[in-house]
């Protein structure tokens, strides 16, 4: 049984598609098809159901896809322990951000470890700082940008301070100079789960109540503000490009920082993936320890 056999068989059961699974393998759509039929043939079962609509697994594929993604993740860190140099490291790495991603510098984090991780593929999603550290603690995710305080079982850089802001439709008749209690009569748009903004707008906004618009997304809560929803906190750098573009109104009354890290899970600290990924953080954002 080929390695190159089991890894198109667990990319097209995840995609669905030759041709995404061919993408995703840097190959041709023949060339992972012929893969499929040639373990098929070995195992003398079918594992797929082709149809127009793509590629779905049997039963039996079912069956096999959890001990082929074993099988293959055995093998990846049997050669990740084999290896000295960081760019011969092979694995994914699931990674979640919490602002923009030029905000986080990834473009740069993306073209260091193209030069100096060849074999680690990067998995970004958005997610806020709370789904951030649940996912951390039950390994759904391998790394997160994360606000505010960090829990003992995690590992974590400091990042930077970040400044938070209050952006408000430019139609409101908020302004710099309005108490803060007319602040907290005015409709919030907020994160949903656990988040330090949150938090921070509960505690000053005494008599603040449960928004009725949430979402973890920067760019969503700011096309809700903008369409005169309501207000909601920003990262400095952000509200100050959109109110320089006259799309929202930003209000200091509020401002606070907040500390930004970069976390681990302790437990998976040893992980060769993880401690690749982790060293260009370090380089990237100049962290010493």
């Amino acid at each position: 049984m080929e390695f190159y056999h089991l890894r198109s068989f667990v990319v097209v059961a995840k995609t669905g598609n030759l041709t995404a699974a061919a993408k995703q393998l840097c190959t041709t759509p023949p060339a992972i098809s012929a893969h499929i039929k040639s373990l098929e043939e070995e195992l003398k079962t079918p594992l797929f159901e082709r149809s127009s609509k793509g590629m779905a697994l049997t039963e039996k594929g079912k069956l096999l896809l959890p001990k082929a993604e074993k099988t293959l993740n055995s093998a990846i860190d049997m050669v990740n322990l084999a290896v000295e140099n960081q760019s011969e490291i092979i694995g994914e790495f699931k990674l979640s951000i919490n602002q923009s991603p030029n905000l986080l510098n990834l473009p740069l984090l993306l073209e260091n470890i193209t030069e100096n991780c060849q074999g680690i593929h990067l998995n970004i999603e958005t997610l806020s700082t709370g789904a951030a550290l649940a996912a951390l603690q039950s390994n759904v995710i391998d790394g997160a940008y994360i606000y505010g305080d960090v829990p003992n079982e995690l590992f974590a850089l400091p990042i930077k301070q970040q400044k938070i802001t209050t952006i408000a439709p430019t139609t409101t008749l908020l302004t710099h100079e309005s108490l803060i209690t007319d602040l907290a009569q005015a409709p919030w748009i907020t994160m949903g789960k656990y988040c330090p903004f949150d938090d921070k707008l509960k505690s000053t906004l005494k008599q603040f109540t449960t928004a009725n618009i949430n979402t973890s997304s920067d760019e969503t809560r700011l096309q809700l503000v903008k369409a005169g929803y309501g207000l909601s906190f920003l990262e400095y750098d952000e509200a100050q490009e959109a109110e320089s573009l006259q799309c929202v109104k930003r209000l200091a009354q509020l401002d606070f920082e907040i500390p930004l890290f970069f976390a681990i899970n302790k437990k998976r600290s040893d992980e060769p993936v993880i401690k690749a990924v982790l060293q260009e953080i370090k380089i990237l954002w100049n962290i010493k320890q």
